[in-house]
């Protein structure tokens, strides 16, 4: 399966199928963490979508024409970027496909100057928390500002 999954920028017309992707995804993430408010996902529309596509560098990951994973990536400054919503279809998780996108998203970054990485996940996924490390990633921060115990990690590339 992996050799028959394709990574491309998003464009508009993904919005709608990608929605669907982040929120069902992000609704495994709350489970799977603990978390019990809600998620800024949950309140995004399918034109906040279009606008992200539109603004920032967000990744799909496509097999046989479908979605099945994403991550966005938002410039904080010249060479720091923030990587957001990194959603993998629930059933591909634990698959190898997010940790493809996760490389996909990297060389993007470093081929294109940046030099420093963040993102926030709950410190309850001890998954998620395992795979940030497992690639670099150290905790700088952590906040219950948003109900839960959170992280930002950061990463030099």
């Amino acid at each position: 399966m992996h050799a028959e999954i394709t990574f491309r920028q998003a464009v508009s017309s993904d919005s709608l199928e990608l929605l669907r992707l982040i929120q069902w995804a992000m609704q495994v993430y709350a489970a799977k963490s603990g978390i019990t408010t809600p998620l800024d996902a949950f309140a995004e529309t399918v034109y906040d979508l279009e606008q992200q596509i539109a603004r920032d560098h967000v990744i799909v990951a496509e097999h046989k024409h479908t979605l099945i994973g994403t991550v966005r990536l938002v410039r904080l400054s010249p060479d720091q970027a923030y990587f957001t919503r990194f959603a993998v279809h629930p059933h591909l998780q634990q698959t190898g496909v997010g940790r493809l996108l996760y490389q996909t998203a990297e060389a993007w970054l470093l081929s294109h100057g940046f030099r420093t990485i963040e993102l926030h996940t709950a410190l309850t996924n001890e998954t998620l928390v395992s795979f940030y490390q497992s690639r670099g990633f150290i905790l700088v921060e952590t906040d219950t500002t948003r109900g839960y115990p959170r992280g930002l990690f950061r990463k030099t590339l």
